[in-house]
């Protein structure tokens, strides 16, 4: 693996997914329960973690990323922790603040965006 040098003293070798990868999604292949689901009555304290859901008719921000990896972090962080912790992931189905957006912004009606976002 080529490396940088940010120093004479610190050296960092650079990523290289095609190295990387394989072998940890070999890894995962081999053991399905490394990340398998736990059951309710695993005996761990519970741990619910929610994030706002994204909206299907609004586009995609930088805030969208800030919220969605301060909930990573905190689901990573209480089941690392020990907690049996649920993490759900969807879409807000009703949307009504980006749709409200959709119509006063660009004068739409509000679930003709919807399918133009969700297609790319």
């Amino acid at each position: 693996m080529p490396e940088i040098v940010k120093n004479e003293s610190e050296k960092m070798e650079r990523y290289s997914p095609a190295e990387i990868e394989p072998k940890w999604q070999a890894r995962w292949d081999a053991d399905a329960s490394l990340y398998a689901a736990e059951g309710h009555d695993s005996g761990k304290p519970k741990y619910y973690c929610l994030e706002m859901l994204p909206y299907p008719s609004g586009a995609l921000h930088i805030g969208h990323v800030r919220n969605y990896a301060i909930g990573d972090a905190l689901a990573r962080h209480m089941w690392m922790r020990g907690y049996n912790v649920l993490h759900p992931m969807g879409w807000d189905a009703f949307g009504l603040p980006a749709g409200e957006c959709c119509a006063e912004e660009w004068g739409c009606h509000r679930g003709s965006g919807r399918w133009g976002i969700l297609s790319r």
